[in-house]
């Protein structure tokens, strides 16, 4: 297909334009613009090397983004049913602990004079087993004797001193330990107590609100282009058929020979390939 501009040429006192009257002096149609038909696209040339891939500096990380406020605490779940009552096996008891030593008894003191035995009344014949006999009447008892004075006060005992030492945990499940690891008047008790068992994990907590989003850093520097390839063959040139020549009209042509003309011009463009049939 070929690009046809084609204008009219009046006399300078005519004033028309492309739609001229008898009235008017034609001189010459003017093919202004003719192009001709395009040759067939050449072959894409091969893609030339890529280049080598531009490493732009990283740009600095923004900075983290403030902390979410905590969410709000979701509320209390219902209740869940009482399970069964179960009860553990009750754990061993422990060994008792070390008793301290018994203080020095102090000397007693002088007893006094005893008083004289008031008379023991007869004691009644104890019968066999089952219902008790009867007692003897008790004799009178005889008058209190004088107390003798108070002995001394004796010396005082050793005192003894207890004092914790160590506390580790055991293994869960195993007994508990007390070992004196001191004397016997100074008594230092270690002790080793179980640890109990891990209890069931609690619920997770509701997530909280996302920060905000940190400051986005700046852009890094753009790598090099990387080389244009090779430009590919040129495509072989088109074939212009000429198109059969049509004869100027007269100087003072009238608008049907105008016309006539026209049509010619473009039926020789039409059969040389020009213009669409």
């Amino acid at each position: 297909m070929i690009n046809l501009s084609i204008f009219f040429a009046c006399n300078d006192n005519c004033g028309c334009n492309s739609g001229c009257n008898s009235g008017c002096n034609v001189k010459r149609i003017y093919v202004n613009t003719l192009t001709g038909i395009t040759g067939p696209t050449g072959a894409t040339g091969a893609t030339g090397p890529a280049g080598p891939a531009g490493t732009g500096a990283t740009g600095a990380t923004g900075p983290i983004g403030a902390t979410g406020a905590t969410g709000p605490i979701g509320p209390t779940g219902a209740t869940g049913a009482t399970g069964p009552s179960i009860t553990g096996v009750t754990g061993p008891t422990g060994p008792t602990g070390i008793a301290g030593p018994t203080g020095a008894t102090g000397p007693t003191g002088i007893a006094g004079p005893t008083g004289p035995t008031g008379a023991t009344g007869v004691t009644g014949v104890t019968g066999p087993t089952g219902p008790t006999g009867v007692t003897g009447p008790t004799g009178v008892t005889g008058p209190t004797g004088i107390a003798g004075p108070t002995g001394p006060t004796g010396p005082d005992g050793e005192s003894a001193s207890v004092v914790v030492g160590t506390t580790d945990t055991g293994e869960p499940g195993t007994a508990a330990i007390v070992t004196n690891s001191g004397t016997d008047t100074n008594v230092v008790l270690d002790f080793v107590i179980p640890r109990g068992a891990t209890g069931a994990t609690g619920p997770t907590g509701a997530t909280g609100i996302a920060g905000a989003t940190g400051v986005t850093g700046p852009t890094g520097a753009t790598g090099a282009t990387g080389a244009t390839g090779a430009t590919g063959a040129t495509g072989p040139e088109a074939t212009i058929t000429p198109a059969a020549a049509v004869a100027d009209v007269e100087s003072t042509p009238t608008p049907e020979e105008v016309g006539t003309t026209l049509n010619e011009l473009l039926a020789s463009l039409r059969a040389a390939g020009f213009l669409a049939t």
